[in-house]
């Protein structure tokens, strides 16, 4: 019998040549999968719900002035669930529901970057794909107005 530092129960151990090993895929981490909308968690600075502690009654809202901004911002808020996703994943890679909703996050992001290059041009140096060198036409995606 295991208990960690927030009292989870763990009774699946067993000792093997004095160590204890655990097989953590059996573990109840008393973990809620429930997710923010991907705005309202990129708005808070983390998706999942059940981890969300507030900061001194702060509140995150970008108005954004037009439809570049917008795709911006949205690209913003598709990457942060992906890199949040990411990290559950890491430790959880046997969450088929948490997989999925990665999935949907990945495509969902590919699908804004492309249409955001089509538009605007490259977001990175390694999209630059033309026979003209555009990389270093401005303004660039985090300038305002440019030269």
């Amino acid at each position: 019998m295991y208990f960690d530092e927030t009292n989870n129960y763990f009774d699946d151990y067993k000792e093997v040549n004095n160590n204890v090993e655990i097989n953590f895929d059996n573990i109840n981490f008393n973990r809620s999968n429930k997710l923010f909308s991907t705005e309202e968690g990129f708005n808070k600075g983390n998706l999942f719900q059940n981890l969300y502690s507030k900061y001194k009654n702060h509140v995150y809202k970008l108005n954004v002035n037009n439809k570049k901004d917008e795709l911006l911002y949205k690209i913003q808020m598709y990457t942060f669930a992906q890199k949040d996703l990411t990290l559950y994943l890491d430790t959880n890679p046997t969450d088929q529901s948490m997989l999925e909703e990665f999935n949907k996050t990945n495509n969902k992001l590919k699908e804004l970057k492309t249409k955001y290059e089509s538009d605007y041009g490259p977001l990175c140096i390694t999209e630059v794909n033309s026979n003209e060198w555009t990389w270093n036409n401005n303004p660039w995606p985090w300038d305002k107005g440019g030269k």
